[in-house]
């Protein structure tokens, strides 16, 4: 296989898996999402908004303030999103239906009047037995989906 056609195979693939986003936006939310996304993607080092942009859209032919104002004011959902992602992923590892699921929850220091769901949280690290301490911010809830890879089974750790 060409190096010419590896490249358009995965270009094809990568247009395949952001497509099944498409629903979730409108047509110009889908566009700037799928710049963002492909800028995530080959943005070295951290991926801020302005590192995601310069990745994704060199020749700058949409103005800064349109990304970000897409975080702020465009017309999508996060949970359409995620349904959207879940099921598919669900469908692609796990084609026996057995889903293995892993949940967790850990408290994040963020708080002030304009964090919305900040509270007081037990601190499960922090806490022993006999002594419960109490951590402010905000309770992080963690969902992974857990994967046999087809190399083989889990290493001995």
């Amino acid at each position: 296989m060409t190096h010419v056609t590896r490249c358009r195979r995965s270009s094809l693939a990568w247009e395949a898996i952001v497509g099944l986003a498409r629903g979730c936006f409108t047509s110009p939310g889908f566009f700037l999402f799928t710049t963002i996304l492909t800028g995530w993607v080959l943005a070295p080092g951290r991926r801020t908004v302005t590192g995601m942009i310069c990745a994704a859209d060199p020749e700058r032919k949409r103005a800064h303030d349109v990304y970000h104002r897409f975080f702020r004011a465009a017309r999508w959902s996060t949970n359409a999103l995620w349904k959207v992602l879940v099921l598919h992923m669900a469908a692609v590892l796990c084609p026996a239906g057995t889903l293995v699921i892993d949940l967790d929850d850990t408290p994040y220091k963020k708080s002030g009047r304009k964090i919305d769901g900040a509270g007081t949280f037990r601190d499960a690290v922090r806490s022993t037995r006999h002594k419960v301490v109490y951590a402010t911010g905000l309770n992080l809830v963690i969902v992974t989906l857990r994967v046999s890879p087809p190399w083989g089974g889990m290493g001995q750790f």
